[in-house]
């Protein structure tokens, strides 16, 4: 059953900038970080700009905590690189920010996770070319292991008995 309430006097229709500051405040969202959010929307965006073309094909963006913006990147030695040059890529991305937005970068191996840089509208690839976001092919055929090489390992190698528990076992 609805419940009706009776219309009270002057409840007309308002303007949505007249409410909206107190509807994000009872979200929980302070003033102005909207417009934050929206500049952090154009830095994924703009991310290939920001870096660089040489840059941008390394580190992903996966996003900030806090201060931090954490990027990933494909394997140790790049982690290790992009480490060493996150004072060039804060102050890249802080410029693009116009202020000092982000103190510090973390480093992440992605290990198949996306990075958050976005394709704008009108520019998605329509199958047109390998993506990198797509996961990669499984491996068609098992490893098999003989255990051919034991014969010419010492015994007493804890890499021969490795290697013999391997091949006995196969792998997990």
């Amino acid at each position: 059953m609805a419940v009706h309430r009776k219309r009270q006097e002057g409840s007309g229709p308002v303007q949505a900038c007249a409410v909206l500051p107190s509807v994000l405040a009872a979200l929980g969202m302070a003033p102005g970080e909207g417009q934050a959010r929206e500049r952090l929307h154009q830095l994924w965006l703009n991310w290939e700009m920001v870096m660089g073309p040489d840059l941008a094909p390394l580190a992903q963006p996966l996003g900030r905590h806090g201060e931090v913006l954490r990027i990933g990147v494909e394997d140790a030695m790049l982690a290790q690189e992009m480490h060493y040059m996150s004072g060039e890529i804060l102050e890249r991305v802080n410029a693009f920010m116009e202020g000092p937005v982000f103190s510090a970068v973390k480093v992440e191996l992605l290990m198949g996770r996306r990075g958050l840089q976005l394709t704008p509208p009108g520019e998605a690839s329509h199958g047109t070319g390998p993506d990198w976001r797509q996961p990669r092919a499984p491996v068609a055929t098992p490893v098999c292991v003989s255990g051919t090489y034991l014969d010419a390992m010492s015994p007493d190698s804890p890499v021969a008995r490795a290697y013999a528990c391997f091949a006995l076992h196969g792998p997990s």
